[in-house]
Parts: C-alpha cells; structure tokens; sequence
C-alpha cells in the first residue's frame, strides 16, 4: 500500500487510492502547436485577419501564428524550408515554389486581382518613347515579370526593348522616389501610396482579368496529416469573409488596429474578394479566370523562360477539398 495511505480508514484508503491512481493514468494530448501562416500586405488576404480577431478561428479549435514579412522572396524560401506551414501568395509564386518543394498544394482562392496591381510612371503615359530603354521594377521569375510583359504586348513592345529589375514590389515605392528605376509595379496598398506621391497609373491587372488569382498554399503532408484544422480553417475564413462585406467599415478598422496601420488604409479597391461558391467554381472550372486555366498559362510562361523543368498539372497543384 501507498505509505500515505496506511492510517486512513479502509473505506477512505480505498477512495484515496483510487483517486491517485487515476492521476496516474493516460493524460489528454498535447495541442498540437499554432499553424504558421505569412502572407503579403494584401487586402485579399485579410479575411485570416477577421477570422483570428473575431473568435472564427477559436471557434473552430484552430490557433495560427501570422507574419507579414513583406519581403515576398524571402517568405516564399522560408515556406519552402518548412519555417511555414502556409502562405498566402498569388498563384504564379505558387506554380514557381513548385520548382523547389513539389509536394505542396493550393486549398483556397483569396481573390483576384482586378486593378489592385498597377505600374507607375513619374508622368502620364502618352506614348511608348516613356518607355523604351527605362528601367522597369518587378518581381523577375514571379507573376510580376508576366504582368509586366503583358503591359508591354499591350504597348506593342518587347522585353528587349526596356531593362527588366528584378525588386520586390514592396520596395518599389523607394526605388522609384530614389530614382534606382523609371517605372515599377506595384500592388494595394504601396499603389496608393504611389497615387498620393503623384505618380501615374500607366496599366493595371484590370487590364489582365483572370491573370492575377491569389490564394493559400500549404504542405500536402501537412493537409493530409491535419485535415480537420485546415477545414476549420478555411471554414473560419468564409465566415470571416462574409462578416467583412456585411461590415466593411468595422472590419476595416479592425484590421488596421491588428496591422497597426493608419486609419482609412485598407481598401478592398481593384480586389474581387472570392467567397465559397466562387471557390468551387474557380477549382472545378476550365475556362479563363479558373485555377486551372491561370496555373496552366504559368507553368507555359515559366517553362518557355527555363525556370521549370517539369509541368505540374492542376491535380498535383491544386486541392479543392477544403473549400467543397
């Protein structure tokens, strides 16, 4: 018998007994740690933002971490590395990461891009003499470079006819006020940034419609190890989505208090906001503006310029399962 138990009644040792031998017993399992998240300084992004800060995510028994690292680059080889399990980004990063870590997969599609991309002149833009030989900022090997060529065919240009820089577009903003670049793209919110500093609006993604999907990437093995979470997830984010468009004001004033951003910054202007019947639609779809049709065109744009080897198909890109 326990020592501690040898002056108590028999009925109460037995009480006793039974009591710390069920302290020693199988104790409930550890939780398992906060998914990591990064994104980009995105407003299509911003519906995890509502979800963390509103309850969605406790609710469905889902804690994340999120980094804004702003520095796209970086983040896309810190997801590679495994410092993340998800990040948000737009889908030709997604078709490009797959260059360096295959097994991951696209589970949800944020929004689409429809004039929330611009590129910046210092003056209007009157003809393409503002253009030939100047220095154009983008993001090379990314979505960027394929948003700038397509405003070059636009002009009736050539690659060859500028000098493409590879930047990040976060970045951009400086490099033009600093005169490192004549011309550069950039996204909400650096884009109003721009218009308030006087630069022009020489072309936007609402010239490019379907070109421009975002969404979430994460780890297959982590999907199918976790399945529950990333469902509650992704059920938190449609929620949240819904929320936000009920109460824009609210949710704008929210997100700018989590980001500690200035108020009136987060504007969903030039950014279509993709809700859950939109996402069954954009995964089974095979016309223009769905996943598939957008994955393709970039996996075609990044084998011609030998930055893949291979050309994942949309089934090993993409896994509709969590927005069905």
């Amino acid at each position: 018998m326990i020592p501690a138990l040898r002056r108590l009644p028999p009925v109460l040792g037995l009480l006793a007994l039974t009591w710390a031998l069920a302290g020693c017993g199988p104790q409930a399992a550890p939780a398992p740690p906060p998914l990591r998240i990064a994104m980009d300084v995105w407003a299509g992004y911003y519906p995890l933002v509502v979800a963390e800060q509103r309850g969605e995510l406790a609710a469905e028994h889902v804690a994340i971490t999120l980094d804004f690292p702003e520095d796209t680059h970086r983040m896309l080889a810190e997801f590679a590395a495994g410092k993340y399990d998800a990040v948000c980004v737009s889908i030709g990063d997604i078709v490009l990461t797959t260059r360096v870590q295959p097994d991951i997969r696209m589970i949800l599609c944020t929004d689409e891009s429809a004039g929330g991309d611009q590129i910046f002149g210092r003056e209007p833009l009157r003809d393409n003499a503002q253009i030939r030989g100047k220095r154009i900022g983008t993001a090379l090997g990314g979505f960027g470079e394929l948003f700038v060529r397509r405003f070059l065919e636009h002009r009736g240009l050539r690659p060859d006819d500028v000098v493409l820089v590879s930047v990040d577009s976060a970045a951009v903003p400086a490099l033009l006020a600093h005169g490192e670049i004549d011309i550069g793209h950039t996204w909400e919110p650096y884009a109003t940034q721009m218009r308030a500093a006087g630069w022009h609006t020489w072309f936007s993604s609402s010239d490019t419609p379907g070109l421009i999907l975002d969404g979430m990437m994460a780890h297959a093995p982590s999907l199918d190890r976790d399945m529950a979470r990333w469902q509650g997830l992704v059920r938190a984010w449609f929620r949240a989505l819904d929320w936000w468009r009920a109460h824009p004001a609210e949710g704008n004033a929210l997100i700018e208090k989590r980001l500690k951003l200035a108020p009136g910054s987060v504007s969903l202007t030039g950014i279509r906001l993709v809700d859950q019947a939109g996402n069954r639609r954009a995964f089974a779809g095979a016309g223009p503006g769905t996943l598939p049709a957008s994955a393709a065109e970039y996996v075609e744009f990044y084998v011609s310029r030998g930055l893949l080897s291979h050309r994942p198909t949309a089934a090993e890109l993409l896994d509709p399962r969590f927005v069905q």
